[in-house]
């Protein structure tokens, strides 16, 4: 995954999911539907040996980190 990738924000169906944008030096967080198509901005890799990342999205005309579990590459089956 990398920036200018289209994916889609999945998680469960019932239940929101979670990004974090910075406004005035506040930390927001916004909900996001599944299924939510995004496009990446930055991926920032945080541990290599657990595989934990946080994605920048721009969805719903904000810039959003989003756990990487949650991104899903739009040609990724499953």
């Amino acid at each position: 995954m990398q920036a200018g990738d289209l994916v889609f924000i999945m998680g469960h169906p019932s239940r929101p999911i979670f990004g974090t944008r910075t406004v005035g030096g506040l930390n927001c967080t916004e909900t996001i539907t599944h299924g939510t198509p995004a496009l990446v901005v930055d991926v920032d890799i945080l541990d290599h040996a657990a595989k934990r990342v946080h994605v920048k999205v721009l969805v719903q005309g904000m810039t959003l980190w989003v756990p990487g579990g949650f991104v899903k590459a739009s040609n990724e089956d499953g």
